[in-house]
């Protein structure tokens, strides 16, 4: 009985080792890299604190305003944003007719196995071909072409997750609305998008985070502060001379924020969209 008990709290004591380790390895870098984006420039080649000495927003400050990157988080902000209503709206265009409508099991297999190797296909190998094919389309340096390429990478990843939410929404409601004298658009509309809005908007937040932190497109297809990103922006503060820690730092933190209030504010959306036909009736 008492060796039970001692297996107990040995278990109890690795669980909580464990999640300790693991919550330090997550957290610390992150506190890291908000004590430094408050500490000055001379604070930080002093001496190494934990605690910012004198905490100020100067940094913050620097990298908006002085350094111009309002204009590349602007430029992040709207390319995120069309590229989620492009994925979006051309995911249901695709996942619709292969959930909703009678098609060979052959074609939806083949969509989806289609899909599945786009997601497999690494960005650097096919960044020299739509180098060649932007250029040619004279769309170099134009937000337009990273949402185009944003959205055809991100495609694959909205056709498997609203293929799950759609394929969970019962068939005979949409039925039901059409016996009533709906037509398809309408039944589309009013019956499905409703009941598929958690889905919908845990892909659309995923897909935004996803458009936000990708550098390589943005750094080989633009050009000028008009039209690059926010990464791209951050990459510019590693010079030959020095690397400007507390603007690396203020810039990260600025990175992170918006996807994570992004986050916050559609949580109950994730859960509800990740966990859409997870409790099935027996």
């Amino acid at each position: 009985m008492r060796s039970r008990g001692a297996a107990v709290w040995a278990r109890i004591i690795l669980i909580v080792a464990g999640l300790g380790v693991a919550g330090f390895l997550y957290a610390f870098p992150l506190y890291w890299l908000i004590a430094t984006s408050l500490k000055s420039k001379a604070e930080l080649y002093q001496s190494i604190t934990l605690f910012p000495q004198h905490p100020s927003l100067n940094s913050y400050a620097s990298v908006l305003f002085d350094r111009g990157f309002w204009v590349l988080l602007k430029n992040s902000v709207i390319v995120c944003a069309a590229t989620v209503v492009v994925t979006i709206a051309v995911g249901l265009v695709i996942t619709y007719p292969i959930t909703r409508l009678s098609v060979p099991p052959q074609l939806r297999v083949g969509v989806l196995n289609w899909a599945l190797s786009l997601r497999f296909l690494p960005p650097v190998a096919v960044v020299v071909p739509y180098f060649a094919i932007v250029r040619t389309l004279q769309i170099y340096n134009q937000p337009i072409a990273l949402i185009g390429i944003y959205s055809l990478f991100n495609l694959p990843f909205a056709i498997w997750m609203l293929k799950g939410f759609l394929a969970e929404i019962p068939i005979e409601l949409e039925e039901a609305a059409l016996v009533d004298g709906a037509n398809r658009w309408t039944s589309f509309r009013r019956v499905l998008l409703p009941l598929a809005t958690p889905g919908l908007l845990a892909a659309a937040t995923i897909v935004f985070t996803f458009a936000w932190s990708e550098f390589l497109f943005a750094l080989i297809l633009t050009a000028t502060p008009q039209s690059q990103t926010f990464p791209v922006g951050v990459q510019g503060l590693v010079t030959q001379f020095e690397i400007i820690w507390n603007d690396m730092a203020a810039s990260g933190v600025i990175a992170m924020s918006v996807p994570l209030v992004l986050m916050v504010i559609a949580r109950k959306y994730m859960v509800a969209g990740l966990t859409f036909g997870v409790i099935r009736d027996k």
